[in-house]
């Protein structure tokens, strides 16, 4: 048997509040072009099943665009008899009782199986049994339904599981949960689990056969350089199950590091940084730059506005700051990302021990700098 294993598509996801040629939020119409390329490899490769681990939605309501897209996306796969199974990962699973779960709306639709009620359930396709255990809120209820997980003898047995497993933290999101060490064991006696909730392609080395399929876009810089996609995997008797992972066009995130600044002039940390934003290919790319010990002189050289003229490409560019600590300074800087209004605000309240003028002057300062940075000086 065939089998497409996909997860955390996040649909609905958006940021940035850049527009794109068809009036959707960029990032979101990024999360739905992925989708939609999934979608047309599974009708392409034509598998007995295809599996989704949860966070298919970003929020527990999501917008009605994001609705009518994922039924859209689903109608094609029922009208070419590709029957989906998915399980409600920690986004998309209400917080409390007095929503309703939204996966709920696929259960009356022919060849797609949601698995988004607080229990462990199962189904079964020919000679597979998928076997999905959903995000659950309780933990006591979450505990009950891990003891009812057991493989059917006699058949392929796949294990669908949205949690964190053989990691010793978590992804800061709200619900998530890291799945028992001891309850392991278990794991070992499906023919394949199948796993969302982390974004990276990888498989668990402490499992036979558990892999993270990943997302199928990028949401963090901890994604830049790791390729987005699915798995495809054949079940077949008395062998072991080796998913091979299929790329998707996702858009592009690169990340420049400029160290040690205070070492060198604003020109060559000028040069610096043309050479390697010409080492990549940023046309339309997401782009995180950091500054490593930078001191506050050349942060205003290099200020926002002047980066963002500089680097063509990005549709978005993310810059952050480490300062140089000094004694002089010590009180004005530190070694966290500042943004260049709290420079300036500290800079001035440092030279300047009359409260009421430092305040005064911050705030004249502040307005000058925002007019600079929005370019609104040109008008005048």
């Amino acid at each position: 048997m065939k089998i497409l294993h996909f997860s955390d598509t996040h649909l609905g996801y958006s940021e940035l509040d850049k527009i794109g040629k068809q009036g959707i939020n960029l990032r979101e119409q990024d999360f739905y072009q992925t989708f939609t390329h999934v979608i047309d490899k599974a009708i392409e490769e034509k598998p007995d099943v295809v599996l989704h681990s949860g966070d298919f939605f970003h929020r527990p309501s999501p917008t009605n665009r994001a609705l009518t897209f994922a039924l859209e996306q689903l109608h094609r796969l029922a009208k070419h008899q590709i029957p989906i199974s998915i399980i409600a990962g920690n986004h998309e699973t209400p917080k409390t009782i007095f929503t309703s779960p939204i996966l709920k709306a696929f259960g009356s639709l022919d060849n797609i199986y949601p698995i988004f009620g607080q229990g462990y359930e199962t189904q079964t396709f020919g000679e597979l049994v998928v076997h999905g255990l959903p995000h659950i809120n309780d933990p006591k209820v979450l505990a009950q339904e891990m003891d009812r997980i057991a493989p059917v003898a006699g058949k392929f047995n796949i294990l669908m599981l949205h949690t964190s497993i053989g990691k010793d933290y978590l992804m800061e999101e709200y619900g998530e949960q890291l799945y028992p060490p001891e309850r392991l064991e278990l794991l070992n006696q499906f023919d394949y689990v199948a796993l969302g909730h982390w974004h990276n392609h990888q498989k668990v080395s402490l499992l036979q056969t558990a892999w993270y399929s990943g997302s199928t876009e990028r949401m963090s810089e901890t994604e830049i350089g790791k390729a987005k996609g699915y798995c495809i995997l054949e079940l077949k008797k008395g062998e072991k199950v080796t998913p091979v992972f299929h790329e998707v066009p996702a858009r592009p995130w690169w990340r420049i590091d400029l160290k040690d600044c205070a070492k060198k002039s604003v020109e060559d940390l000028q040069s610096e940084l043309k050479q390697k934003c010409d080492e990549l290919d940023l046309e339309g790319a997401l782009l995180s730059l950091y500054f490593y010990q930078i001191e506050s002189a050349q942060a205003l050289q290099l200020n926002n506005r002047a980066l963002q003229e500089s680097i063509a490409g990005p549709i978005h560019l993310s810059i952050k700051r480490q300062f140089v600590s000094n004694p002089e300074e010590a009180q004005l800087l530190s070694r966290k990302t500042e943004s260049m209004d709290q420079l300036m605000k500290g800079f001035i309240h440092s030279r300047f021990e009359d409260e009421k003028q430092a305040e005064t002057l911050s705030a004249k300062a502040l307005h000058y700098f925002s007019l600079f940075e929005s370019g609104e000086y040109r008008k005048k």
